[in-house]
């Protein structure tokens, strides 16, 4: 049966989707209601980075900052994103399971109240090759004992935080805060476990 969000009446995802924004990931009415903050957040990601918001230690580029943004409507997309992959029973979402905090995310997306930079509080890196937008499935990571989720979106790693301790010395300065620059910390595709494993799903692919 349907669940109602406030006067909307959604079905549950029948797609899975593709990258970082997907009209296919709710039912037409919801995705309606909170389009904007799709649509927000592929404008402001989805382009080239150049190097007037590039950040550098000594001769190594190491992060991009964003420094206008509507702290809202992108807190608003990641919470989203989380709660409906949480929702679905598309197998590409199996590692996703919210529990209580569903719900919690669900009133926050019906009262379109992004919370404190520090509920759900979310870290964006990005891989350093511009060709690779490779996707894997959403997961529970864990770093120092704190419970994040991992997505990963068109080049993108997104870490939500989903756990009441305290936020990992070294995620802390990077967290998305009102006010303040967004920052994009960038990864090493070739060196981490991720593009390896990227790396070898596109060689079985070519076989």
């Amino acid at each position: 049966m349907p669940e109602i969000h406030s006067n909307i009446e959604c079905e549950y995802p029948k797609k899975t989707p593709i990258g970082i924004y997907d009209t296919s990931i709710l039912c037409s009415k919801c995705d309606k209601a909170i389009g904007v903050w799709d649509s927000y957040a592929q404008q402001l990601l989805l382009k080239d980075f150049g190097e007037d918001l590039a950040v550098y230690h000594g001769s190594k580029k190491v992060a991009y900052t964003i420094d206008a943004f509507d702290y809202d409507k992108l807190k608003l997309f990641f919470i989203s994103v989380l709660w409906r992959a949480s929702i679905s029973d598309q197998y590409f979402y199996k590692r996703v399971n919210l529990g209580a905090y569903e719900s919690v995310l669900r009133e926050m997306i019906l009262s379109n109240n992004p919370g404190a930079p520090e509920d759900f509080p979310v870290v964006i890196a990005k891989f350093d090759d511009p060709n690779v937008t490779g996707m894997l499935d959403p997961h529970k990571d864990n770093f120092d004992g704190i419970n994040f989720y991992r997505f990963y979106m068109t080049g993108f790693v997104i870490y939500v935080k989903v756990d009441k301790g305290k936020m990992p010395e070294f995620l802390e300065p990077f967290y998305i805060r009102r006010g303040q620059p967004v920052w994009i910390i960038l990864r090493d595709l070739h060196k981490s476990k991720d593009g390896r494993i990227m790396k070898n799903i596109m060689t079985k692919g070519l076989r």
